[in-house]
């Protein structure tokens, strides 16, 4: 038998023309939020007061469905923008303050007796070493990433 397996399934599906059903649902609260706010600023302000708030409301809205810098989301990028401002941008070193880990890769094993003369060729040196090199550049990779 065979199966057809889905190749995108990071993709959203597009219900009404290039829009997903994600910004179709905040189109639909964006605009429910902006005619709200004409009806009820149009009938008791004058243009230049009540146009504010509704054009505002509807500029975030059409952000929030189209605007997608670098692929993420509006909302994701606010939030990413709001803490590049809190957060420090220059980082300090304190002797002593980061964390800190035992290293035993170079520990020394404890030595047995051997009974006889054991020869190592030179292969199986390189190979050892090799092997230490490829665990220390994993560790090093790890504490890079974090």
């Amino acid at each position: 038998m065979q199966y057809k397996i889905p190749q995108n399934v990071q993709v959203e599906d597009k219900i009404v023309g290039p829009l997903t059903l994600r910004q179709l649902i905040y189109a639909g609260i964006g605009g429910g939020i902006t005619y709200v706010l004409y009806n009820y600023f149009g009938s008791r302000y004058y243009l230049g007061v009540w146009v504010v708030l509704p054009l505002s409301s509807a500029i975030l809205t059409l952000m929030s469905i189209f605007f997608h810098p670098n692929g993420i989301t509006f909302g994701k990028w606010c939030m990413l923008t709001v803490e590049y401002f809190l957060m420090p941008n220059k980082r300090t070193f304190v002797m002593g303050a980061g964390d800190t880990y035992a290293l035993t890769l170079f520990a020394q094993k404890e030595k047995t007796v051997q009974t006889g003369p054991v020869e190592t060729t030179k292969a199986e040196r390189d190979h050892e070493r090799l092997e230490k090199i490829g665990e220390i550049s994993k560790l090093l990779d790890s504490y890079s990433h974090s």
